[in-house]
Order: C-alpha cells, then structure tokens, then sequence
C-alpha cells in the first residue's frame, strides 16, 4: 500500500513537472504546404499592319491571272506602302484611258496575339467616270493566286468589300490583288472625269482561340468598328451606335449636340472631335469613349426625369476633354458615369468640370483642371451621386473647391491622389474654398490635400454639426499656403 502511494505520488509529480516545462509554449503540429506564386491574367492584343504594292517589272512575285494583262505574269516591287504610317492615297491614278489596267498587291499582316478577321470598307465619290471602270480581287495563298478572275463594274465595289471576309491568325498575314482597269468602250462622256475611294482596313476578334472550357464561340459576335472622318459621318452614327473609330480629325459643324440612341463605342484613335456642344448617351445606354485624343467639347451621361444613361471613359495615356462652354462630364438624374484616364479642363464661369446628379460615380487615374476664370464659383469635381469612387486623382482648384460631395445621404471614398486649393480673392472679402468638402461620409486615405482654406469641410447644415461627423481620414498629407489664417486641416465650420 506504501509502494502503491508511493508511486501514485511520483506519477502526479511527473505530471506537475510536465505541466511546467510546457507552459508559455504553443504545441506544433506536423505541418506542409504548396505554394504557387506569381500566378497572372493577360490580355491579349489585336494589332494589324497594312502594306500596297505596286507593279515593277523587275520586281517579285510572278502572278497570273488569267484574262489579265493578257495572261503574262506580273510582278510587284519588294517594299511596299506601309498604309499606317505613310497617309499617300494608295491608288492615285492620271491620264487613264480606255483599255488600262493595273494592280495592287495589299497584304494584311496580324502582329498580334490574338486571331483575327479583316475586312475592307470603301467609300466611294463618283466624278463621272465609276461606270467605266471595273475591278476584281483576287486572293493569294501560299504566293499563288486562288480562285477565277470576274471583271465586275466598279460601282459594286464597296458591296463585294463588305461581304469579303478573311481570317488571320497570330503572327500570319493575308494577301490578295486588287485589279482595276478601264473599260475599252468607253466612250468620249467619260473624258476629264473623275472616280475616288477611302479604304479602310477593319479588323476584329476571330474565333480561334479557346476558352477555359474549351469553346472558341465566345468571339463570334465581335464587330467591326466603322471607321468616320468627317463630321457628317459621325452625325450619321447617332441612331446607328456600334463601335466608331476616328480617321481623321472631325469637325461637327451643324449641330451643337449629337445623342447616340443605342449602346456606343467611340474610339478616338488618336485625333481631335470638335463640337460646340455635347456629345451624349440617350436614356438607357451606354456611351464607351475611349483611347488617345482630343474631345473639344463634352459628354454627358443623358436623362429624361429620373431615368438615366450610363458614360464610361476608357482614356489611353493622352487624352483631354477641353470644354470651353459647359461642363467637361455631366451625368443627369439616374445616369452612371465612370471615368478612368485622362485630362479634363473646363475655362466656363460657374461650372464644375465635372458635374454628377445620378447614382453613381468612379474616376480613377484621371487629371481634372479648373480654369482660373472659373474665380470661386466652380469645383473641380461636384457629385450629388450616393455613391462616390475616387483613386488616385488630381484636382487643380485653384480657387474653387477641388472636391464637392453634396449629397447629405451621399458615401463617398478616396484612395490616394492630389487635390489643389490653393488660391484666394484679395478683395471684396470672401473667404477662401476649402480643398474638399462633404455632407454625407467621406472615407479617405493617403491622398495629398493642399490648402488656403479649410483642407476638409464637413458642411451639413441641418442639425448643426458640433464636429466633422462620418469621416474617417487615414495617411493624408496636409500642405498650408502661405496666407491661410484661422483655417484647418480638418473642420466643421464654414
């Protein structure tokens, strides 16, 4: 009985000292791990190069067509006409006459990664002489001509364009002849006429590659866009929508608001739109602007009483809406307006650059400039949206509020960016603007706020705030201008 005590004791104390020994410790389990890093989704791109030839005998190829040039070979010279970077008309003809032929070898090359289909698009101006032309085109593959030479009359020319289509993979290229020529029994009416074409080589996504679940459909509804160079072009576009891509500069002249009635993409491709008015989505589309270029001019998110549209800006590294008249981006009752990229500047007393009354708006990476002629009137952004995205923005205020939320039931967010007010009225005694202002929520972070002003201005009215109530303002930086007296990096007060 004494041994047995004995040991019951002994085996309590090993406890106890076990106890002991893993106290303050954590136990470990046996454990392992997969790790996969760097893991990414890429886009990929559609991008196509376009080059003419022209006939040299001494030249490359060695084409026959039968019914052409008699049925000897042609050739075409080495280095062709790059079509995108050389603006030279590719056909440019004189002194042509009954019975006259020639021939342009057009190759279309795919230096993108994804699959695409290409068509031509011809725009036609008669001068008198169309009917006494006629033309042909004629495909190569594999450096041989494909298919049977048919003399059609060159006023069908842009219909068969329209119907030809031709797909080109990634990393190949497509050619085919154009063969034009003079009819031999013109007569003498077709003297001192004239016969002129815009070519426009249009491309789309084509189905080739596939998806995730082994489908290559999800690309058969791609569209071409239509390529537009002049003002009435565009104005044609309006109940037509679809996918528009300036080829030149446009001027609209004759109409001081053109309204796109169905879902439209307006790719600025570079050049400059002028309209002395707006450019608008009709109630219950979308209007997509996108690329490089100039909108002198502005857009607006359309509405009729509470029911709106929807404008999405999809800038590239250069593009500026430069409104001398209104606002810059104007977003009615109901609309959604979503900006990312871009300059937009706006010189009329009184206006906001940009001016949202519907249900939401986002601008991310965008610059937005108040013209000094604007005095204290104005705001680089002014929102009565409910809700409110904002990143990595600049706001130049000058003396104008860079930001003003005005909805009291309003959230708004700001991740990053700079907003400037940073200038005053010497006389007259008005008090300076303050950078930004608010008078729902403001969730804010790591922006840069500089100020002569108040630099945050909760400003409810009704009840009296005693503080700036649904703030939260985390890493701001706050820059005081030399002349601010008596105003605050954050405040309640007017």
């Amino acid at each position: 009985m004494k041994t047995t005590k004995r040991s019951l004791l002994a085996s309590g104390l090993a406890v106890l000292v076990c106890i002991a020994m893993l106290a303050g410790t954590t136990f470990a389990w046996f454990t392992d791990s997969v790790v996969n890093k760097g893991n990414k989704i890429q886009s990929g791109s559609l991008s196509i190069d376009a080059y003419a030839y022209d006939l040299d005998k001494d030249g490359t190829g060695g084409f026959t067509i039968e019914g052409v040039n008699g049925g000897k070979p042609f050739t075409f010279e080495e280095e062709g006409q790059d079509l995108k970077k050389d603006p030279n008309p590719m056909l440019n003809e004189t002194l042509w006459e009954p019975g006259k032929s020639s021939a342009k070898l057009l190759k279309v090359q795919n230096n993108g990664t994804l699959a695409a289909k290409i068509k031509l698009e011809f725009v036609l101006t008669d001068g008198g002489l169309q009917d006494a032309l006629w033309f042909d085109f004629i495909q190569v593959k594999d450096g041989q001509v494909t298919g049977q030479f048919t003399k059609r009359p060159m006023s069908e020319l842009a219909t068969i364009a329209q119907n030809l289509e031709l797909p080109v993979l990634a990393g190949q290229n497509v050619q085919f002849i154009l063969v034009y020529g003079m009819n031999e029994e013109a007569g003498n009416e077709y003297q001192d006429k004239s016969f002129s074409a815009d070519i426009a080589i249009l491309a789309t996504q084509y189905t080739e590659e596939e998806d995730g679940f082994g489908s290559d459909q999800y690309d058969k509804d791609a569209t071409y866009a239509t390529p537009v160079s002049t003002g009435e072009q565009f104005v044609g576009m309006a109940d037509q929508g679809g996918e528009i891509k300036l080829t030149d500069n446009v001027n609209i002249e004759n109409a001081s608001e053109v309204v796109f009635s169905k879902d439209t993409t307006i790719d600025m491709n570079g050049y400059t739109l002028d309209i002395n008015g707006s450019i608008k989505s009709a109630v219950g589309t979308t209007l997509t602007v996108k690329g490089n270029g100039v909108l002198n001019g502005a857009l607006y998110a359309d509405r009729k009483f509470n029911n709106g549209s929807n404008l999405v800006i999809e800038a590239g590294d250069d593009f500026t809406v430069n409104s001398p008249g209104d606002y810059a981006v104007y977003g009615g009752l109901g609309s959604s307006v979503t900006i990312h990229g871009g300059t937009y500047i706006n010189s009329k007393k009184g206006n906001s650059v940009i001016q949202m009354l519907g249900n939401s708006l986002e601008i991310k990476d965008a610059t937005i400039n108040v013209a000094v002629d604007t005095v204290l009137n104005g705001a680089g952004i002014s929102s009565n949206a409910s809700e409110n995205y904002l990143e990595n923005v600049t706001v130049n205020g000058k003396y104008s509020i860079a930001v003003d939320f005005v909805n009291e039931y309003g959230k708004a967010v700001i991740r990053g960016g700079s907003f400037i007010t940073d200038k005053k009225v010497d006389d007259g005694g008005f008090k300076p603007n303050p950078t930004i202002r608010y008078k729902g929520s403001l969730d804010i972070s790591g922006a840069d706020i500089t100020r002569i002003g108040h630099g945050i201005l909760y400003s409810r009215s009704n009840p009296v705030p005693t503080e700036a109530e649904n703030l939260t303002c985390t890493g701001c930086t706050f820059h005081v201008v030399e002349g601010s007296v008596g105003y605050n990096d954050i405040d309640y007060r007017k």
